[in-house]
This record gives C-alpha cells, sequence and structure tokens, in this order.
C-alpha cells in the first residue's frame, strides 16, 4: 500500500492547483469572471479611442461614421420669398437674377438664411445671428425679365365683321411676344465666418424641396455663387472625454463580439448665441448641450469597432460596470 503525502500530492500539477485555489479562497469562474471584466474595460476603451479619431466635420454620430450631432431648424427659423411682386411675373414666362456686387458675387462665400424684398423683416432667429455678428443683411438688385404674348386682333383671332361679303379677308401673323425687364431691389441674409460656414447646412436630398431656401442665381447665368448654400439644420461636433458605463463583452459567434458603452461626450465649441431664447425656440425640444451621453452598442468582426444598429440597454441595466471600476 502506498500513502500520499502532502508533499507528493502537491506534486501531481491537477491536485496543486486544486490545493493552491482551496487554500487561497480563490475560484476558477471568479478568475475568468475577473478576466472578462479586463476584456471589456479594455474594448470600451478601444471604442473611446475609435470615437476620438472620427471625424468631426462630416457624417453623423447617430450613424456611427462621425462625431458630430445634427438639430433641426423649426418651420419659422427662416423665411424666404420673393423681391417682386406676383403681378409682376403673372402668365409670363420670366428669368430672374442679382446684380453682381461688392457683397454677393461668384467669390461669395457664406449661409443663405433668407431674403426678400428691399426692408423685410428678418425671423427672430436671424435677429438673433445678427445680433451676435455672425448674420448680416445684404441689399442686393434683382433683374427680372419677362417674356408674354401680345394681345392679338381680332383679325388674329379668325373674327369677322358679321356682312354679307364672301370675299376672303387678309390673314394676319401671330402677335409678336412682349418683353421687359425691370428691376427690384431686394435683401439677403447671409451668415459667415468659423460660427456658421461649415455647422449650418442643407442635407443633398432636400436641396430643391418645398420649403427650401432658393439661392438667388447671378445675373446672366442660372447658378448661384458656389460657396453660398442654403440651412436646414445646425450640426457641431462632439468630444468624447471618459467612458461612463459599459456591459459585458459577448461573443456573439466566433469571430464576432459585441459591447454596449455610454461615453461623456462635450462640444467642441458652443457659439455664444446658442442660450439666446429666439434661437432656442428654433431647436426646441433640442438644444446644444455642454454634455452629453452617447449610449451605443458596437460590434467587432476583427475589423475594429462598429457601431451597431440597435442600442442594447438593458446590458447596461443588468451588468454594466461603471468607468474606474
Amino acid at each position: 500500500m502506498r500513502f500520499w503525502t502532502m508533499k507528493s500530492l502537491l506534486s501531481a500539477p491537477l491536485l496543486a492547483a486544486l490545493v493552491t485555489t482551496a487554500l487561497t479562497g480563490a475560484s476558477v469562474p471568479s478568475a475568468c469572471a475577473a478576466s472578462d471584466d479586463r476584456k471589456a474595460a479594455q474594448a470600451a476603451d478601444d471604442i473611446l479611442a475609435t470615437l476620438r479619431a472620427l471625424p468631426g466635420d462630416r457624417g453623423d454620430l447617430e450613424e456611427g461614421n462621425s462625431r458630430r450631432v445634427c438639430l433641426r431648424l423649426g418651420g419659422d427659423a427662416i423665411h424666404s420669398e420673393a423681391a417682386w411682386p406676383m403681378s409682376a411675373v403673372i402668365a409670363s414666362r420670366y428669368t430672374a437674377g442679382v446684380e453682381p456686387g461688392a457683397a454677393y458675387n461668384t467669390g461669395t462665400t457664406g449661409v443663405l438664411l433668407g431674403d426678400g424684398p428691399r426692408g423685410m423683416e428678418a425671423t427672430p432667429f436671424v435677429q438673433a445671428l445678427m445680433a451676435a455678428g455672425v448674420v448680416r443683411r445684404v441689399p442686393v438688385t434683382w433683374v427680372v425679365h419677362t417674356t408674354h404674348p401680345g394681345t392679338p386682333t381680332a383679325a388674329q383671332l379668325g373674327l369677322h365683321d358679321l356682312d354679307d361679303s364672301s370675299e376672303p379677308r387678309p390673314s394676319e401673323p401671330p402677335p409678336a411676344n412682349v418683353e421687359a425687364t425691370t428691376r427690384f431691389e431686394g435683401d439677403l441674409f447671409l451668415g459667415s465666418g468659423p460660427e456658421i460656414v461649415g455647422h449650418f447646412e442643407i442635407p443633398p436630398d432636400e436641396r430643391g424641396h418645398i420649403g427650401a431656401v432658393s439661392i438667388p442665381p447671378l445675373l446672366g447665368t442660372t447658378s448661384p455663387p458656389s460657396g453660398v448654400t442654403s440651412a436646414s439644420r445646425y450640426c457641431y461636433a462632439l468630444k468624447p472625454q471618459r467612458v461612463l458605463e459599459y456591459g459585458p463583452l459577448q461573443t456573439v459567434e466566433p469571430g464576432h463580439q459585441r459591447i454596449t458603452v455610454a461615453v461623456l461626450m462635450t462640444p467642441e465649441q458652443v457659439p455664444g448665441w446658442a442660450s439666446d431664447p429666439r434661437v432656442l425656440a428654433v431647436f426646441a425640444p433640442q438644444f446644444i448641450r455642454p454634455q452629453q451621453v452617447f449610449m451605443a452598442t458596437f460590434d467587432n468582426f476583427g475589423d475594429g469597432w462598429k457601431k451597431f444598429g440597435l442600442t442594447f440597454a438593458k446590458d447596461l441595466a443588468e451588468t454594466g460596470h461603471y468607468g474606474g471600476e
């Protein structure tokens, strides 16, 4: 009969591991859990770095390709109307263009935030931006060229006196078109500077739609200045600060990991006019927050973390870890 001593027991690798575990009070499951937590924390840090590397001058945070968020402008933010009365062009074909000047020409850059006849009142939103010095009233002269058919004579209409004469009446050519050129004074509300350009924009699929501001073409062309755009939203970049909370790192299938994180983000810049009540009324119920939490679920198929289309907030509620734990 062979007797085992403690020394001989410990010489067996498996038994030694079991005894060591018992003596230290540690457990295999808790060690695995600690390892999983470290991996989840590392994944959250990697996502933070990914967010910081995203561009801030294009795209949309919710689409996962940018650090930028956009606020829609309310329907009464911008007002646009013709600088001439409708009676001036009714029943006519017409073309209209702005005479190039010092403030509006081929080299002009900026954002058009409304236009109309000379002396028109700006909307409260535009008034707030004008008070901040980022939008100015630009006087312009419109040249409107109209064309409409001339008034036909009775003979041209084929009408003759009612008599018994059977002699043919001479035919007359149709009346010539009547053309006229009229000038009208108007105003443009043009925003410029780094707080406006690159922040106010209109998505390509909204341009030309009803309600969108039409940018005045220059006289003699059908095109506006290439550096002038209209706007339907205000966009600004966020800077990811730190991870507030992260969920468990899940393996959906081999080679596919998933995790949900909450990241504290702050605007890269907050313009002074952002707190003006006239601006807040246009952005309501949205506004430029000094801090905001971005929560999203990310997937990794081995090529880096990318935002998933859905957010599983339940992962944070049930087994989330606060940043810094």
